[in-house]
């Protein structure tokens, strides 16, 4: 049976580790390890965040045609038996704002950040609270102000990360600004319902989708990630399955690399005859501000060595993926 995975992402790599016989196709020859990137924009260094693939075609996806089974890619068309999309996420942000979505973007922002006195990030989460840290460690003398929506950071773990994120942001210098939610952005100015401020740059650290390859494949999607059933299997087609960023049920599948290796793990075991319904588990979501670690592991807030070894263990875990 021929399979083929479209990208080599968490979800990709984890379904190829279950079928080393798959097809991995890849528009990059590496594999990106998106939570060092916030490391890239710090310190310039692109290899912190690169591990090089040792078996992937590195080729682009131009279309699917789902109905002659055929991958149509600029160094050629392949036939498939069955075909699982991992694709991973991308971002929509608003006009004139900067992105963290690969390692061109993180070094691109590092370049601007070395010339500019004030910064914004947008976003309360993992990526906009590392970046709003390691921004202000870069360069102490820096405005860096963390525009939240919500009236915590991190809100979709424990109320003692929040809280902890908040004191060491707010110890480092950073502005941190909750319950502000942004009406207007307008030629370096920000306006929220309670504040106007003036940056030399802005971040947005939200808007995450699917890839915009879904819409344009024509899959049914929500926020751009392709909508399958509780065996990661396409609701458009039987043969297509799903896993990663680039796709949620209807009750929805968090945007998470852990839950996209165990989702790229199952989604291939049905794709090669199993009809087990996929269960996520997350395990540890670790942030890190400065040498600070601390996050959430099975529920509970951690902090210092043992959320120190759970990202570690996570980093580990990922570059294995990629070279075993």
């Amino acid at each position: 049976m021929k399979t083929i995975i479209l990208g080599g992402g968490f979800a990709g790599l984890s379904a190829l580790k279950v079928n080393p016989d798959a097809l991995l196709i890849d528009q990059k020859s590496y594999f990106t390890l998106t939570h060092r990137l916030v490391d890239v924009v710090k310190t310039g260094d692109p290899k912190l965040a690169k591990v090089p693939y040792h078996k992937v075609l590195v080729a682009k996806v131009r279309n699917v045609d789902f109905r002659k089974k055929l991958v149509i890619t600029d160094r050629g068309d392949f036939q498939y038996d069955r075909l699982l999309i991992a694709l991973g996420y991308s971002q929509k942000i608003f006009a004139n704002t900067e992105k963290v979505e690969d390692v061109q973007d993180a070094l691109k922002l590092r370049e601007k950040l070395l010339k500019a006195k004030s910064v914004v990030v947008l976003g309360g989460g993992n990526l906009g609270v590392e970046l709003a840290g390691a921004i202000k460690e870069m360069d102490p003398f820096k405005d860096v102000y963390l525009i939240e929506a919500q009236d915590r950071l991190l809100s979709f773990m424990t109320t003692e990360s929040s809280t902890y994120a908040y004191e060491l942001l707010t110890k480092l210098g950073v502005k941190v600004l909750l319950k502000n939610k942004v009406e207007k952005i307008d030629n370096g100015l920000v306006v929220t319902n309670d504040h106007e401020i003036r940056a030399d740059i802005i971040i947005s650290s939200v808007g995450f989708k699917g890839s915009p390859m879904i819409n344009e494949m024509g899959l049914t999607n929500v926020n751009g990630r392709m909508v399958v059933d509780e065996y990661l299997r396409s609701v458009d087609y039987n043969d297509v399955y799903g896993a990663g960023d680039c796709a949620t049920t209807k009750q929805y599948i968090p945007m998470s690399a852990q839950v996209a290796v165990q989702a790229g793990k199952r989604a291939m075991l049905n794709l090669l005859g199993g009809e087990e319904k996929f269960r996520y588990k997350q395990v540890a979501i670790v942030v890190r501000i400065g040498d600070s670690y601390f996050g959430d592991f099975l529920g509970r807030f951690v902090k210092g060595e043992l959320a120190e070894l759970a990202e570690k263990v996570g980093i580990f875990r990922a570059v294995r993926l990629v070279v075993s």
